[in-house]
This record gives structure tokens, C-alpha cells and sequence, in this order.
């Protein structure tokens, strides 16, 4: 890249950093409850930086965690750092200023402007500072090789946001290099006529031609009835991608939306009124499962949600930076209500009905009832974002704006800062003082007028549905443009956005504006905000405010050509291409209203001069007359009248974009960063925790709040930074810093294994047996799958011929086996699992307890118990679940795995002899990270099979640090099934207040009947489900050798596969009051059904072992007279098993048939050990 020009793309130096002021409003915040709200949602806010960081470059989140691992490699002593790397003092300096501005943007492309900013140190220099431990050579590596890295790209026009076939970066369309404009059109055209929001999705190409629509959310396989389109999730493509296919694969983000979820769920449980619970139930729900849908009923009752004292908005709401304007960005913010300016703003909406009839275009283009709406002045405590605004109208849904209304704010603490002595170049020395003196209160009356008249005012012509209209189609409007019946509106499924497309945001945005300049000059409304009596005067301090807002819109507009890039002929940011058309505007106002006077040849002594006389006979008039046109385009879809009006206004010619330009670029004022503060929960407490307006205090506000939200730092796995689901991490991977190359991702999608992961119907079940996949593959893929825990035992060879099974004892893993696998043993304190049957027709005792006290007790002293009485953070009290977790109360805030690598030199099928082939196939490990809520609540077998020696092994406490991976053996696809089941019934627990206020409960035996309701009133609870099925196969012929019979051993173990019934294996006995009979009667009673299917059932690697897992949510739905109740007493003997995991083993002989390989039927035994738990999930 030219020097000349790679100068324009250094950060700032030195930048404008600036404290987001907050700290007196928040003291007089007294409300404790309201404090914890505001506390949870900011950190929902703030839990989604990593979603923000990947929708803006494939290098931001790489960048992020190398900014982290320097600050923890010298603890914040930069200079400290910088001494042992050999780092000069004035590196540092642009180390620190690029790390400020990436965090202030949240990525390495200015959120105002969509430009790329390098850091102003060489690259030897950050790779030097970047020497002080392999964890910043590593992370240095990995930021700067991924994307387009940190520094300049070779191609200019990367370093611009837009479309991919335009050069350009994005990363709404990850890994598609490819993908096209045209394509991008042709899927959203698609969704819009299927109904679809895309606001939380990202396009996929695939290297087949298909397409994957990315969905955020919490769990990868929502259940239908929260998906926006049920049960449907693939298309069948025509037009130009006939042949292709389109499918929706949810959990993108799904880390972080599940962390989202949760957190919203905390604020639920403080919310001061029915509204904001509700609102909160919505958004939980659709961070959850993905639902747009319920995303816009959170903003349906926000927007009921009238003068909070606290006022929140978050989610994927701005579309400004998706290439194609409908995919929204990451944001969420957290804002105390200034009472004597909201008094103000209050007022202007009184006084809205008044003003409008003002504007330039009839009733017929306005709604038909101007719905009043919520107009605060706020104090902003928390924002996530790519920048901060100063002034927000929200929901950016029509439907909801034009039906029910919206809402505005002006963010005051935004609005006033300043940063000292900051200078105001092409502002002439005669104009400046007034300038200075009256810019913020000018400002504040453009905001308002902005959002509440600007954005809150006119009405879309539609066919809301076939042949109805929400205007007379017997008298059709008049344009006031053309003098003519207007010929367009929008069609049935048609928004605003999707049909305007990539200028949809800043033509709104212009169309605001405008509406702000022309009704600034009314003077009732400045007399509303404080200045001059309402009388019109152009000399008094209400002509001042009014100068200075009209001055201000002309700098603006100039200073927006910084934004305009020459190369690519794009605009960078919608607000100031907006504001480069209406001084465009004035300029053509004509009367010399407006002028850009100059002197030099170059243009450096360039001033802006504008007539304050003039600004009601000639501004005014300007901007009426292109507002008009903007305002009716709009309003009757008549796209292409209104982007040849834009395109024109917007365009630049050669003096504007490189004579002009040069000298605004001379001249440019680094934006302002904002160091935010921190909430901090201490038990029930919140405080406010403030930091310098430093460059090392913004870097100290992230560290600090990285740590409070949990969100795990420091991660330098090569695949963690798509947000993919269900990825894999570098084979044999110990430590999360230990940088390997990228390895394939393994999808875990329902239709491409052979078991679904839940029913797409309801969370309630297992798998509903109409669901059973008619095709099970046939070879030994699926044998790849890393091997979940089965109960201890160790058997003889199976060639050995018995009338009886053989003996079974503990078996312990080989460590030598394979060095790459987890290490996992049975402690010696751990008995043997011995069968106590002397054949196979041996039965087993009843797996349920009795009711009565005595008899329970009896009855669960006979269950083989979990030989560890281990249960991390079990209270002392059995007769409550564990409460969430809080900060203060656990040195760890989150707890990652990776699922070892499977395989080693054991025999293909389990026996006693270690010899053998080598492993059929190692996978590397898949990575989860869980908050310590989600983990507690986990079944207890599952802690023992993911902790066998505790929940850090003995020795190791101190040396696992935060970012750490621990490795343990245990099937991911298990255990994401598992995660799935319980994050979707958490979501459809209702926020409720009760469950933190109540007492702890009596569960015990003879308090049962009374509060088996009430216990799970507000918490559900799940039947957890495990079988662990053994088999040893009869040689059919005396000369088999032992290669052949593994192969045997592998098509019989097909064979079961496909035997997925839950029950079908205990129906051996049809008599009344059989063991069989009577476990299938209350596991049916508690929440299954009798034909359900293993939700999750896979051969165990290299073992002839069958590992299943299924889950119900317990049925509460309990009438009529509890204590005779059936229902009930099954309930209550389920949940018995709460945190105490019960075993049972049966034998049965049965004969295979269609075996390959074999003539005829091949003998199996089959071991079956069951293990049932339950488990109890619910906010406190």
C-alpha cells in the first residue's frame, strides 16, 4: 500500500479518551433490586462482545485475546513490558492507543466509519513486545495471520467493510469467499417470503454450492414450537441456484447466547414490574432458541414499558454494517433516567401532534394516530457496542412503530463529553465562541427532534394483505412530488429495509436529520428545551442555539468526507452521508447561505460561513423541499425514484474527494473513547467500580470486566473464533494456548447422524419414535465417536463359550494405551460392579422406591449408590437444588473441557488380552465451556465421568489457571445433547421472584405429598436416563479367527444400534406387577412415553459396549386429590433419585439375524445397566 495513503488508516494518536460520567447518578440509585438488575443485564451486554468482535473481521477477536494475554503477561505494568522486550517508550505509547481504539470499536474497523485502523508501531515492534511469553508469541501469531490480519492488506479496498465480491471485508458471511451480492439477495428475497427475520443470522457458502443460514443462539436444536419456522429447516433453491439447497443450522454464538440467556434470566428475577418480566421471558427465549420472533414481543412490551427508572435495550438490533442492511450487530445497554432533562423531553412530546402538521406532505403519508411515546433523557451506565450514539429510537420494526409506537432517548452523559481544549477546525474565529457556547444544547434539540419526530413520524403505503390496503385504493394518494396518484407501495411480506436494501439506514437516518433542521427553526420548540420565549428572534439565545445547530449540520456534512473512501467509491458510515447531503443542500440553497471560503490554493485555510438571516427564507425552505421527496419515496416504495435522489445528492466528485477531502483529513479530531465503569455483585450488593480516562484505564476497565462476567480470557484455540457450533479443537490439545493448525470442524447436525439430539417438537421427551432415522450407516464411522464413561467392568474374552456370562469386575483404562487420551481411573475406594446373578434369567429388584417412609428407606439403601459421595457445591440441606452461582462466592467463574481423544492400543472389542489392531479412528476434542450454574446442575453420574478424582485432581489446584482447558473423557455428543435438553427447559421456566424469596424446602420422604408442586412450581425437573449395554458375541463356528470375529462383533453392534426403544428391552414379561412392568410404569408416569427412543445412543470406540442416554422433563401437570393421585406418588418417588444416581443390571440371551458375514443367527448376551437420576434446575 502507498505510504501516502496507508497514513489515513493509522490510529489515532494520540486518541480522545473520555470518562462516560455516571457515578452520581448511580449513588442515588438506592433501589438494591434495581441495582441487580441493572448489574445482570449489563452483563448480558457485555457477555456478547465476542459476537460483536466476530461480526466485525475474521482477525478482531484474535486481536482482542492478544491485547488480553499482554495485559496478563505484565499484569498492567506496561512499562514493565515494555523494558524487558526492548520496547521503545514511544511503541508502547501506539501499542496503547491502537488497544484503545480497538476496544472503543470493538474491533479493528471504526464502528463510525467502517474503515480499517493499523497500529502507528512497526510489526517488529509489536512482535517484540509481544516476545515476553509463549502465550503473546502465539497469540501475536495467531492475530496476525488471521483475516486480514493486523496491519495494512495488500488490497486497499479489504480494508473497507461491504460486500465479499466487491473486495471487501465482512465476516455476515463467513468463510463464503465466493458468495455474491447476487446470491446474498436471492436468500434474503427467499426468507422474506417465508417469513423470516435475519437480523441474528450469518450466510454460509458451503464448497458444494449450498448455503447454511446461521442462527444465533443458545442450543443447536431449539424445539419446534420456539423456531420462527417450526419444523421446516430446508429449501430446495430456484432462479439462478436451482440445484442448491438452503438449510438453517441454529447455535452460532452459542456460547456466549447460552451465557446471554442465563444472565437475562438473573435480571428476570429483579425486574420491578409484570411488563419487564414478560419482556425478559421474550428476549431469554429468543437468545435461547433464536426466535426473532420473540425478540420483537420483548420489543412489543418494552415499548409498554413506560418512565422505568432503569432503561435497557438489547439484542441484534443495528443493520448499518451488514453489506446487505438486514443483518443486525451485537448491542446491549444498561441507562439511569435523568428526571430534569426527561421533564424536557416530555414536553416536546406533548407537543408532537402540534408539530407534525408542520412538515411538508399530507395526512395521507402520516399515520393515521400519532402514538405518544417513552422519551427519556438517560445516563448511560453500561453500552456494548461498536460505538455509542448519542440519541436512540427504537424498535426498528414498523409493524411495531406504526401499530403500537416507540421509544427515544438521549443519552446526556454522552452528549457532554468533552475532552479539554479540543480544537473545532472550519469554524471561522468570528463565529467560534457562540460555537463553543451553544453546540451541546444545539445538539440536544437536533437529537430530540431526531428521534422523536424524525424517526417517529410517517406512514409506509402497504398491502398489509392480498387485496387490503392500509390506505383508500378508491381515492389513491397524491404525490406532492409529482402532483400525481401515487403507483407504488409495499407488498404483502415487504419492509422498509428490504426494499430500499443497502440504503435503507442512511436514508432514514438523512430523513431524521432533515426533519431536525427544519423543525429546529420552530421556536415553541427551542422555548420547550429553555431558550427565548417561543417567539421568533434570530439574536437572542434561541437564534444562537438555532445558528449553532444549522453550523454544526454544515461542519458535519464537511468532516464527513473522512468517511468517503476515493478507492472504492463507498461511504463508510450512514449517519455522515446523511449529513454530506444537506450540506450539499445548503450549498444549493443559493442567496450565499451557506460557503465554503478559502483563500490558498491548497485549501487549508478553509472556513464553513453561513448566513444566520437566511436560515428561515433560504436553509429552511432547502431542506423542506428534499425532505419531501426523501419522505414520500419512502412512503410509497418507489425505490427507484428515491436511490437516484440519494445516489445523486451523495455523490462525490474529484474536487470534493481529493481537494477537500485531503484537507478534512488534515484537519481530523480523533472520536472520543469511552472508559466505562463496572458493576460489581457482592452477595446481594452492587457497586459501581470507575477507572482513569487513561489509555491504560480503558485496557483495566476491559481486563476487570472480563473477569467479572466470566468470560474466559486468553483463548487461542484456532477454531473458537468462528462462533460455529459444535466445533473441534486441535487434536490432543491440553492447554487453550497451545497454538495447532486448524482442523476440520466436526457438525454435529441432526440430519447428518444417525440419532436426532431432541425432539423438534417439544423439550419434554426423549425421541419420539415417529422420528426414528430409517438409515444407519453401515461401516465404522460411526465407531469415531470419542467414548463416553460406561459403569466399571472388565470382561473375558467373548470367544470364550459359556452357558453363562462371563464374571464381570472393575475395569480400569490402560494409561499406557495411548498418550494423547485422558487419564482416567477408578479409585480404589471404588468397588467392583459384580453381578449378583447366577443367569442371564436372574431378576433384577425394582429400580423404584416405596412411598412410604420406611419402606424408601429400605429401598434406597438397596440401590447400587455412585461409589463417590462427590457433588460439587451440595449444600448441606438435601431439600433444595443448588443456588446460581454469584461472584464472590467461587474463585471460578466458568469451567472448560475438552472431550479427550478416543482410541488407543486396547482391542477393537473389549477383553481381557491387550493385543490387537490399532484404534479404528481418534477424534480431537471438542470444547465447552460451562458457568459453574450449568454445571451444578448436572447429573451426578455425569460429574463423576467428567471428574472421576474430583473437580480439579488432587495436586493441580493452583496450577490451573482461568482460560485453561481440562481434559476429560467423555462423549461431546452426549454431552452437547445434554445441554441442549436442560438450556431449553431453563428457558421455559417463567422468571419469577417467588423461588429467590421462598424457604428452602422439605423434600424429605414424609413431607413428599405436600410440596411436590410447590418444589416445581418455578423449577422443572428432568428424568435423566442412562443405559450402558455390554454385549459378548457366541463364535458362530469353531474355526473363526480373530480378525473375522471382530468384524462379526462390529455388525452385530450395528445390529443393536438400530434396537433404539427405551423400553423395548424390558419387555421380556407381560405380567402384572413384574419388575419390567413396574420401572416402565412410573418412568411413563414421571414423562415418558412407552415408544420413545434413546435421544442420544452411540457404540463406545474400540469396546462392545452401547452407551444411551435419554431425558424427560418431569410431568407436573397434577390435578384433583394429590395424595391419591398416581401421577403424584410417581413424582414423588422420582424425585427420590434427585442427586442420587440408583444402578440396575439385567441379563437377556437374544439371537441376531441378517447378521453380515454370517449364515444364519448369531447368540449374544447382553449386560444392561441402567442408571437413573434426577435432576432439579430453577433460579433462586
Amino acid at each position: 500500500m502507498d505510504e501516502k495513503v496507508k497514513q489515513h488508516y493509522l490510529a489515532d494518536s494520540p486518541p480522545t479518551v473520555v470518562r462516560l460520567e455516571i457515578k452520581h447518578h448511580f449513588d442515588n440509585l438506592k433501589d438494591a433490586k434495581l441495582r441487580r438488575y441493572a448489574h445482570y443485564i449489563s452483563r448480558a451486554a457485555f457477555e456478547g462482545t465476542r459476537v460483536t468482535l466476530r461480526q466485525v473481521s475474521p482477525e478482531s477477536e484474535p486481536i482482542y485475546d492478544l491485547i488480553l494475554s499482554l495485559y496478563r503477561a505484565c499484569d498492567g505494568n506496561w512499562n514493565d513490558l515494555a523494558k524487558k522486550t526492548n520496547v521503545s517508550d514511544e511503541h508502547l505509547r501506539y501499542f496503547l492507543e491502537y488497544s484503545v481504539q480497538f476496544l472503543g470499536n470493538c474491533g479493528n474497523y471504526k464502528g463510525f466509519g467502517d474503515s480499517k485502523f493499523i497500529p502507528r508501531l512497526p510489526v517488529e515492534a509489536f512482535q517484540a513486545l509481544a516476545s515476553s511469553t509463549s502465550e503473546t508469541k502465539i497469540a501475536f501469531e495467531k492475530a496476525n495471520t488471521t483475516g486480514g490480519g493486523i496491519y495494512e492488506t495488500e488490497e486497499q479496498a479489504l480494508m473497507h467493510l461491504g460486500y465479499t465480491d466487491g473486495g471487501h471485508m465482512t465476516t455476515y458471511y463467513p468463510d463464503s469467499p465466493s458468495i455474491t451480492k447476487d446470491e446474498v439477495t436471492a436468500i434474503g428475497d427467499l426468507m422474506e417470503k417465508k417469513g423470516l427475520p435475519l437480523e441474528n443470522t450469518r450466510l454460509k457458502k458451503l464448497p458444494s454450492g449450498d448455503y447454511e443460514l446461521l442462527i444465533a443462539s443458545g442450543v443447536t436444536s431449539p424445539p419446534a414450537r420456539d423456531r420462527d419456522l417450526g419444523e421446516v429447516s430446508t429449501w430446495d433453491l430456484e432462479g439462478n441456484l436451482t440445484g442448491k439447497k438452503l438449510r438453517l443450522v441454529f447455535g452460532d454464538h452459542i456460547e456466549e447466547m447460552a451465557k446471554i440467556a442465563h444472565s437475562i434470566k438473573q435480571a428476570g428475577l429483579n425486574a420491578a414490574n409484570d411488563n419487564q418480566k414478560r419482556m425478559l421471558d421474550a428476549y431469554a427465549l429468543s437468545f435461547g432458541a433464536g426466535s426473532i420472533e420473540a425478540f420483537k414481543e420483548s420489543q412489543r412490551i418494552w415499548v409498554k414499558d413506560q418512565k422505568p427508572s432503569l432503561e435497557t435495550n438489547i439484542g441484534f438490533v443495528e443493520t448499518y454494517r451488514d453489506p446487505h442492511g438486514v443483518r443486525g450487530e451485537w448491542e446491549g445497554f444498561v441507562a439511569l433516567v435523568n428526571l430534569e432533562r426527561t421533564r424536557a423531553f416530555g414536553k416536546l412530546v406533548d407537543s408532537a401532534e402540534s408539530m407534525i402538521p408542520k412538515l411538508p406532505w399530507g395526512k395521507e403519508f402520516e399515520k393515521d394516530k400519532f402514538l405518544s411515546p417513552d422519551f427519556t433523557s438517560l445516563e448511560v451506565l453500561s453500552f456494548q457496542s461498536s460505538g455509542i450514539p448519542a440519541g436512540i429510537n427504537l424498535p426498528n420494526y414498523d409493524d411495531i412503530r406504526q401499530n403500537l409506537g416507540f421509544k427515544n432517548v438521549s443519552l446526556g452523559n454522552v452528549l457532554s463529553a468533552k475532552a479539554p481544549n479540543e480544537p473545532i477546525p472550519f469554524i471561522s474565529e468570528e463565529d467560534l465562541e457562540v460555537y463553543r457556547k451553544c453546540r451541546d444544547p444545539a445538539f440536544e434539540v437536533q437529537v430530540g427532534i431526531h428521534e422523536l419526530l424524525g424517526h417517529g413520524t410517517g406512514k409506509l403505503l402497504q398491502e398489509t394483505a392480498p387485496g387490503e390496503y392500509n390506505f383508500d385504493m378508491s381515492n389513491t394518494p397524491v404525490s406532492p412530488v409529482t402532483g400525481q396518484p401515487v403507483s407504488t407501495w409495499y407488498k404483502p411480506g415487504q419492509t422498509w429495509s428490504s426494499v430500499f436494501g443497502a440504503i435503507a439506514s442512511s436514508y432514514e437516518e438523512c430523513r431524521a436529520e432533515c426533519v431536525a433542521m427544519v423543525l429546529s427553526c420552530d421556536f415553541s420548540i427551542l422555548k420547550i428545551f429553555g431558550f427565548g420565549n417561543g417567539e421568533e428572534d434570530l439574536t437572542n439565545d434561541a437564534g444562537d442555539v438555532l445558528f449553532a445547530a444549522y453550523l454544526q449540520m454544515a461542519r458535519a456534512g464537511l468532516v464527513a468526507l473522512e468517511f468517503w473512501d476515493p478507492k472504492t467509491q463507498k461511504w463508510g458510515q450512514a449517519h455522515m452521508q446523511a449529513r454530506y447531503s444537506i450540506l450539499r443542500t445548503f450549498l444549493d440553497a443559493g442567496g450565499d447561505f451557506v460557503r465554503l471560503s478559502y483563500t490558498k490554493e491548497d485549501l487549508s485555510d478553509m472556513e464553513i460561513h453561513l448566513d444566520r438571516s437566511k436560515i428561515l427564507t433560504h436553509g429552511r425552505p432547502a431542506v423542506e423541499k428534499y425532505l419531501q421527496k426523501l419522505h414520500i419515496y419512502k412512503s410509497t416504495a418507489d425505490f427507484e425514484a428515491g436511490k437516484k435522489l440519494y445516489d445523486d445528492i451523495t455523490s462525490v466528485d474529484e474536487w470534493w474527494g481529493s481537494k477537500v477531502r485531503d484537507v478534512v483529513l488534515q484537519n481530523k479530531v480523533p472520536r472520543k473513547v469511552f472508559v466505562q465503569g463496572n458493576t460489581i455483585l457482592d452477595g446481594d450488593e452492587v457497586t459501581l467500580k470507575e477507572y482513569e480516562p487513561t489509555l491504560e484505564g480503558m485496557i483495566q476497565t476491559l481486563k476487570r470486566r472480563q473477569l467479572l462476567i466470566g468470560v474466559r480470557s486468553g483463548s487461542l484455540d484456532p477454531l473458537r473464533s468462528t462462533g460455529h457450533p459444535s466445533q473441534i479443537a486441535p487434536p490432543n490439545s491440553q492447554r487453550a494456548h497451545e497454538y495447532k493448525p486448524r482442523s476440520c470442524d466436526l457438525e454435529t447436525y441432526p440430519d447428518t447422524l444417525p440419532w436426532r439430539s431432541g425432539s423438534p417438537g417439544s423439550p419434554t421427551t426423549a425421541r419420539p419414535h415417529h422420528l426414528l432415522d430409517s438409515v444407519v450407516e453401515e461401516d465404522d464411522d460411526f465407531y469415531t465417536a470419542p467414548p463416553p464413561h460406561s459403569p466399571p467392568s472388565q470382561a473375558s474374552s467373548s470367544s470364550f463359550v459359556s452357558a453363562h456370562p462371563p464374571p464381570f469386575l472393575s475395569l480400569v483404562y490402560h494409561p499406557g494405551a495411548d498418550p494423547n487420551r485422558a487419564k482416567v481411573t477408578v479409585p480404589e475406594s471404588e468397588p467392583a460392579f459384580v453381578s449378583p446373578f447366577t443367569s442371564p434369567s436372574s431378576e433384577a429388584e425394582s429400580l423404584e422406591p416405596d412411598s412410604s417412609s420406611s419402606v424408601t428407606a429400605e429401598t434406597k439403601d438397596s440401590f447400587s449408590r455412585d461409589p463417590k459421595d462427590y457433588s460439587p457445591g451440595r449444600s448441606t440441606e438435601e431439600g433444595e437444588p443448588p443456588p446460581p452461582y454469584t461472584e464472590g462466592s467461587s474463585p471460578i467463574n466458568s469451567f472448560t473441557y475438552v472431550m479427550a481423544a478416543a482410541g488407543g492400543a486396547s482391542s477393537i472389542i473389549t477383553q481381557v488380552q491387550q493385543g490387537g489392531g490399532p484404534p479404528i479412528n481418534t477424534l480431537g476434542g471438542t470444547r465447552f465451556t460451562l458457568s459453574r450454574d450449568e454445571l451444578l446442575t448436572l447429573p451426578e453420574f455425569v460429574l463423576l465421568s467428567l471428574f472421576p478424582n474430583g473437580l480439579l485432581p488432587d495436586g493441580h489446584m493452583g496450577t490451573f489457571h482461568e482460560g485453561d482447558i481440562y481434559p476429560v473423557d467423555y462423549d461431546p455428543v452426549s454431552l452437547q445433547y445434554m445441554l441442549d435438553f436442560f438450556r431449553s427447559v431453563a428457558q421455559s421456566i417463567p422468571s419469577s421472584p417467588a423461588a429467590s424469596t421462598s424457604q428452602d424446602l422439605d423434600i424429605s420422604p414424609d413431607s413428599m405429598q405436600g410440596s411436590t408442586r410447590d418444589m416445581l412450581q418455578d423449577r422443572a425437573g428432568i428424568i435423566v436416563l442412562r443405559e450402558d449395554l455390554d454385549f459378548y458375541a457366541i463364535p458362530p463356528r469353531p474355526d473363526i479367527d480373530h480378525m473375522e470375529m471382530i468384524e462379526v462383533k462390529r455388525a452385530a453392534a450395528r445390529a443393536l444400534l438400530k434396537q433404539d426403544g427405551i423400553f423395548s428391552g424390558l419387555r421380556k414379561s407381560d405380567e402384572a406387577g413384574s419388575t419390567e412392568q413396574h420401572l416402565i410404569e412410573m418412568l411413563t408416569a414421571g414423562g415418558f412415553d412407552r415408544d420413545d427412543r434413546w435421544g442420544h445412543r452411540a457404540p463406545e470406540p474400540n469396546k462392545a459396549v452401547i452407551c444411551s442416554l435419554a431425558l424427560a422433563k418431569l410431568r407436573t401437570d397434577i390435578k384433583g386429590d394429590v395424595s391419591n393421585n398416581n401421577a403424584v406418588g410417581m413424582a414423588q418417588k422420582l424425585l427420590l433419585f434427585w442427586r442420587k444416581p440408583a444402578r440396575r443390571c439385567w441379563w437377556e440371551g437374544v439371537e441376531l439375524e441378517n447378521i453380515e458375514g454370517v449364515e444364519g443367527k448369531v447368540k449374544i448376551w447382553i449386560r444392561r445397566v441402567w442408571t437413573l437420576e434426577m435432576s432439579v434446575i430453577g433460579l433462586r
